[in-house]
């Protein structure tokens, strides 16, 4: 075979291949093509979808802040509340027993002035006795005398033989005793009284008081100071059936 028929032979197999390398191109690419685009609509579809459940995801969390700051808020008004409750409990607390404190003072020192309360402190004792003569004997009236002149020196709380005295209490004869809180009582008279012992001993003793009268009827008067008198509650009884309370 000539050249020339060679060369003609290598451009029509070079034609050939050239025209079918074309179709073979087209033929894969269009299949690639497709392939491409299929799979960049996968890919978005795939980009929205994350972006939808990113959407919710951030709807939900946000719904979730939202509840859990409203929550928040209702505890935190709760706590507010029942601190202040605590605290005015405490205030009310602390008051009360201020309050509580100050009534039972006054209470005791009521009982002390009504005679409800057994009572010791400072004070003297002042002994009466018969006298010699048939005619000096200790009566009602001497009693009644050193108690009047004992309450006026100042005496926080009196008893004779005892018995406390008290705003309604009575002393009185009963034929050869004295009766005292309807109780009888005899000689000798033993008269205690709670209260500055110097001013009540002076009260008594002063220049023609009670002890220097009591002394020219010839009844024995015998007074002493102590550091510490014990006085008894009174033990009758504190109802009232006549006085009515009013404003």
């Amino acid at each position: 075979m000539s050249k020339k028929e060679n060369a003609q032979i290598y451009t029509k197999i070079k034609e050939f291949i050239k025209k079918y390398s074309v179709v073979a191109y087209v033929a894969i690419g269009i299949p690639l093509f497709i392939l491409a685009m299929l799979l960049t609509a996968q890919l978005k579809s795939i980009s929205n979808t994350e972006q939808v459940l990113q959407g919710k995801r951030e709807a939900q969390l946000t719904d979730d802040l939202v509840t859990l700051q409203r929550e928040y808020n209702e505890l935190k008004e709760k706590y507010n509340q029942s601190s202040s409750i605590v605290k005015e409990y405490q205030n009310n607390a602390s008051s009360n027993d201020l309050l509580i404190k100050s009534m039972k003072e006054e209470i005791d020192d009521l009982g002390i002035l009504a005679g409800t309360t057994n009572l010791s402190g400072e004070g003297i004792v002042v002994t009466l006795s018969d006298g010699q003569r048939s005619d000096a004997l200790v009566h009602d009236s001497d009693v009644l005398t050193v108690v009047n002149e004992l309450k006026a020196a100042g005496a926080e709380a009196i008893s004779v033989n005892n018995q406390r005295i008290i705003s309604t209490s009575a002393i009185r004869c009963v034929g050869p005793v004295i009766q005292v809180n309807y109780q009888k009582v005899a000689a000798p008279f033993e008269i205690k009284a709670i209260g500055n012992a110097q001013y009540l001993e002076s009260a008594l003793t002063i220049k023609n008081g009670v002890s220097d009268v009591l002394k020219e009827l010839g009844v024995g008067i015998n007074i002493t100071r102590h550091d510490k008198v014990d006085i008894p509650k009174y033990e009758g009884s504190l109802s009232f059936k006549y006085g009515v309370k009013t404003k």
